[in-house]
């Protein structure tokens, strides 16, 4: 592990920061930030940062909904201000797109909606006062899907039936988001590109290699979001997954995920959201404190 020590602000490695996420389910899932947090927690105890998970399963930029969609997909513009103004945080990280493209071949209309809703984000949390960090879109693999796959030119789409080639869909909307991350001076973590090799290696060590649902990464996944995070974000180089968070199953690690889960849903519920399902939680001050 290493880090550099940088006197620019961006590069330093901060004390205290209150750190948000916006995104849809692979950030409600909130393995990347338990993995974040555990590591600092077990080699950086004194950087007392604290972690809040506004991911919210279904969730869009774009506004964006399929016909066949079980109810009408959040999008985050419903809460983006409220959220703000409760957490005030000092970055926000935001990462959008597996669902704004409703599982669809590319649709100019859609992806201009996606890239509006993207740049309103960035407008919102900077006129908070946060930073701003986008995060490309994950990789959607068809492989590991469980349903079935539909050629061009059908009439409708859905995650469920999702279009064959929607990683390529993906792949001009984490372009996109690079390219406007630079013109705007963000830091971008590109997340497409080690999970994308993740893939192939796991896949040519194991054909029958399932990378979850081919929306949600499992572990292996979330633990090179998190490895990426350090590296793009906090300047810290996480070669392999710490022995004490093989598997996620060490008794640390547990107890981190244990803690986060509450916190995660008191956060939620706390701010507010449009998707109905709807969690009973203790109210946020009950909610264990940051450590």
């Amino acid at each position: 592990m290493t880090y550099e020590n940088e006197s620019a602000d961006l590069l330093a490695l901060p004390l205290r920061k209150r750190i948000v996420f916006f995104g849809d389910s692979i950030t409600d899932n909130g393995t990347y930030i338990r993995n974040l947090e555990a590591f600092f927690l077990k080699h950086l105890p004194e950087h007392r940062l604290e972690w809040i998970n506004l991911g919210i399963s279904s969730e869009t930029a774009a506004g964006t909904s399929e016909a066949d969609h079980p109810f009408p997909r959040p999008c985050v513009h419903d809460r983006l201000e409220r959220a703000l103004a409760e957490t005030q945080p000092d970055w926000a990280l935001i990462c959008y797109g597996m669902n704004d493209g409703i599982y669809h071949p590319l649709g100019e209309e859609r992806f201009d909606a996606y890239r509006s809703g993207v740049r309103r984000a960035v407008e919102w949390v900077r006129g908070a006062g946060a930073r701003v960090i986008l995060m490309t879109p994950p990789p959607f693999d068809v492989t590991s899907t469980g349903g079935p796959a539909l050629p061009a030119g059908m009439d409708d789409y859905s995650f469920e039936r999702p279009y064959v080639d929607y990683n390529a869909v993906l792949d001009r909307y984490a372009a996109w988001v690079r390219e406007y991350g630079e013109a705007e001076g963000l830091t971008v973590v590109d997340l497409r590109t080690p999970l994308g090799a993740l893939i192939r290696e796991r896949r040519e060590a194991d054909p029958g290699y399932r990378y979850g649902d081919g929306i949600h990464p499992n572990e292996d996944g979330h633990w090179v979001i998190a490895r990426t995070i350090l590296s793009r974000v906090f300047h810290l180089e996480l070669e392999r997954v710490p022995a004490w968070a093989e598997g996620g199953h060490s008794e640390f690690i547990r107890l981190v995920g244990e803690r986060r889960a509450v916190l995660n849903a008191a956060w939620r519920e706390h701010v507010g959201h449009t998707n109905p399902n709807k969690m009973e939680t203790p109210p946020l001050a009950l909610s264990p404190i940051p450590l």
